[in-house]
Formats: C-alpha cells, structure tokens, sequence
C-alpha cells in the first residue's frame, strides 16, 4: 500500500473528500525551493488538489487521517496508460512496414487510437472496482505531530 497523510475536509456516505499533506523540500536538493520535481509539481497545480476517497471508518470534517492506495492499483494504471499505448504504436508500424512507410504509419496510429479506445473503456470499468480505489486507511490522533523523516529525495527513489 501506498500511504499519505490527509485532512479530510467533508463527508458523504460512504466516501469523504480530503485534501493531501503538501509535501515539503526534503532538504537533499535546494533547501529553499526544493528539488526540481517538488517545483513542477507546485508550478502544474493550479489548486489545493482535493480527492474523493472511500471511507469505511466514518471520519469527520477535520479529521487528519491516512489515505491507502493499492500498489496494484498503481501499476496496473501504470502499464495500462504508458507502456501499452507504445506497445501497439511500435507493432502497428512494425506489421504494416513491409507495405511500405506511409502504411506503417497508418497502422501505426490506427494501432494507437484503437488501444486508448480501449484502455478508455477498461480504466471505466478499473475505476469502479473497489479493490483499486484509494480509502482511508486509519485516523490520526489530534494530539499527534506527523513527523516524516525523510532519508534521500523523493524523486531520487
């Protein structure tokens, strides 16, 4: 499981909305403004990002809690949107090159266009499977300090 920490900000049944802890220079790279991956982060995000979670414990507006995300999850949605798509551009050219370059490239995309029509439709069906989504794992005490030690920079693992 992938965790962070989180306050939640309102409830639903069933689902809460949190928003995440914004993660801090670890203080490997720049200590001022973080390393280059903490500044593309803060330059793409336009607002507080806010995620509807599931919430089997019943958490309240306020609550800090940690949201659970299945590593499955995350790699299967890996190879479905990155290395899939690349894989069917590469044998579409690679079937089609013995018709000749304007036909590879045809095949090319049309291999392409096909397989996100695809995952498209397979991401709907992932998205409600309850197995993949992210949940509140547990709820923090109100007295406790999150104290994160962090050994080496994020975008170094």
């Amino acid at each position: 499981m992938i965790e962070t920490e989180a306050r939640v900000l309102q409830v639903e049944p069933g689902f809460a909305w949190v928003e995440p802890r914004p993660h801090s220079p670890c203080g490997q790279c720049d200590p001022v403004h973080g390393c280059r991956s903490l500044q593309l982060a803060r330059a793409f995000s336009l607002r507080q990002p806010r995620f509807r979670v599931l919430d089997r414990l019943g958490v309240q507006p306020g609550d800090r809690v940690y949201i659970a995300v299945p590593e499955a999850g995350m790699l299967r949605s890996a190879a479905l949107l990155y290395a899939l798509p690349v894989l069917a551009l590469l044998a579409g050219a690679m079937l089609a090159a013995p018709a000749g370059e304007l036909a590879a490239v045809l095949a090319a995309l049309a291999s392409l266009l096909l397989t996100l029509f695809v995952v498209h439709r397979y991401s709907r069906r992932l998205a409600a499977d309850v197995r993949f989504q992210p949940h509140v794992a547990s709820r923090l005490p109100p007295q406790q300090l999150s104290m994160e030690i962090v050994t080496t920079c994020r975008s170094r693992r």
